[in-house]
């Protein structure tokens, strides 16, 4: 499936891509709105991401050529806001039929989250190819750390997105782990939940600034013990907003 996104911000598209690829959805990418209209029938996209505070004024004209051709249900239409999205835009917004309109701050895990449940309400997400993912909030209390497995030196850093069948990762000191290729086997993960420390051995799928891993090898209760934390975020992120 594809994803056209017409955004000039560079860490922005970088971003939007990232996430949707997990979806089963590979991101073709415009910087400029006119050209990316001229090749909408070529490219025939299962979903757009496109940049509001970019292309104030093109937007508009995108929205109303895919929606003569493509209704909400097979082409999900998301906009990206700025800090400033008037009233009156948000209503031509749904007026037009876009899908939702979200923040382009991807570091607001209820933006993102927000962005990704648009997605797989009207997107056939290849389930093959995903599960849910999961951004740590505030309330969670997950880490994850393993050794280099030539160097054996300790790699800590931070959990990006999460899954019961894997996590992206942001390592403390990238120079540690530039030499792992893709395929290696580390046996000796480790993954806080909460107060417990599991044992967590897994694969690198991907390296470079976001790693990827996938877990294998792992026993049921440890399995179990962490699709259970993951499906109690709402409930943390419910009692943790009625403490603020």
């Amino acid at each position: 499936m594809k994803a056209l996104l017409v955004v000039d911000n560079d860490v922005v598209a970088r971003l939007a891509s990232f996430y949707l690829r997990p979806l089963g959805l590979d991101s073709i990418r415009y910087r400029d709105p006119l050209k990316a209209l001229d090749n909408l029938e070529e490219i025939d996209p299962d979903a757009v991401v496109m940049s509001a505070r970019d292309f104030p004024r093109h937007w508009k004209s995108i929205v109303v050529n895919v929606r003569t051709v493509r209704p909400k249900t097979e082409c999900a239409i998301i906009l990206l806001k700025g800090e400033f999205f008037p009233f009156e835009e948000a209503a031509k917004a749904a007026y037009l039929g876009v899908n939702g309109v979200v923040r382009e701050d991807f570091s607001d895990r209820a933006e993102l989250s927000r962005f990704q449940q648009i997605l797989k309400r009207y997107v056939e997400v290849d389930e093959a190819r995903v599960s849910d993912r999961h951004q740590p909030s505030e309330w969670d209390r997950l880490d994850f750390a393993f050794s280099h497995p030539l160097s054996l030196a300790p790699i800590a850093g931070r959990i990006e997105t999460i899954s019961t069948t894997g996590l992206s990762f942001i390592a403390d000191y990238p120079a540690l782990v530039a030499d792992l290729e893709t395929g290696a086997a580390i046996e000796d993960g480790s993954l806080r939940v909460d107060a417990d420390i599991l044992p967590c051995p897994c694969r690198l799928v991907r390296n470079g600034a976001v790693m990827a891993f996938k877990f294998e090898g792992w026993d049921a209760p440890s399995s179990a013990k962490l699709e259970n934390y993951l499906k109690a975020r709402t409930e943390r992120e419910i009692t943790g907003l009625l403490k603020k």
